[in-house]
């Protein structure tokens, strides 16, 4: 695997950026607004002293990297189809894992950007800091990433196959699992039999996860253990299931 081309789809990815007011907005505007939503939903409704706030914001903020990273990368691929420069990608000396290597690390980049964004706005806004959560903050935004670096992968699995007709599925598809997973709520509040399912997702433990540490100071770490193992079972479902499709896609010819 080659740094040199690895930096060549960053760098590409940055020049983009710098050029598309919808990249742009992507990085600073959405992040911003979702924030102070958020914030002032839970002001109005009178309820800060609850902590229901620092709930919201934790939640926000934390979906938002996964919603930013997941779909960033199916996006960011789509861009390529849509540009109809795809087959020149891959025809170059680029391997498949360097393109995809170069796009989770931009996806990456731009939520850290976001996020620390986010985390300014959030402290100036409404007294809330992310820096509480210490070294939980890592933690929590490990287990995001890697399940929204696994949704990424299986998005562009399904491109790939089916071609871009399905690429809005690409951002779709975070938000179809949005009320699923615990954001901003907790999981007590689903029907007794979806709360079964549900706990099969890393988002609902890392998220459940959240809200104990900002209740009692602490990482509940079964619920950091129990969200990484789960990680690590859909990424390698995901890698799996990429590298059939894209064999399939080449056999096919399409």
């Amino acid at each position: 695997m080659s740094l040199i081309r690895i930096w060549a789809v960053i760098l590409r990815h940055i020049y983009l950026t710098k050029r598309d007011l919808e990249r742009f907005a992507d990085l600073f505007i959405w992040p911003t607004v979702g924030i102070l939503l958020w914030g002032f939903l839970a002001n109005y409704a009178g309820i800060r002293g609850a902590g229901l706030t620092s709930y919201l914001l934790g939640g926000i903020i934390l979906w938002m990297v996964f919603e930013r990273v997941g779909t960033s990368i199916g996006i960011d691929f789509m861009y390529e189809v849509w540009d109809r420069s795809i087959v020149n990608v891959l025809a170059s000396p680029l391997t498949l894992s360097e393109f995809i290597t170069g796009l989770v690390l931009v996806s990456v980049t731009k939520v850290l950007i976001a996020m620390g964004i986010m985390a300014a706005v959030a402290l100036f806004f409404f007294g809330f800091s992310l820096g509480s959560l210490g070294i939980s903050l890592v933690l929590l935004w490990i287990n995001v990433v890697i399940f929204a670096v696994s949704l990424g992968i299986f998005n562009i699995s399904i491109v790939i196959r089916f071609g871009g007709t399905i690429g809005p599925l690409t951002w779709v598809l975070p938000f179809v699992i949005q009320p699923f997973v615990a954001v901003f709520y907790p999981v007590s509040v689903l029907p007794a039999t979806l709360q079964k399912i549900v706990w099969y997702l890393p988002l609902v433990h890392v998220f459940e996860g959240m809200r104990s540490t900002i209740k009692t100071g602490q990482l509940d770490v079964s619920q950091f253990w129990i969200a990484l193992i789960l990680n690590v079972i859909y990424f390698a479902l995901s890698v799996g299931f990429f590298a059939f499709m894209f064999n399939l896609v080449k056999k096919k010819g399409t």
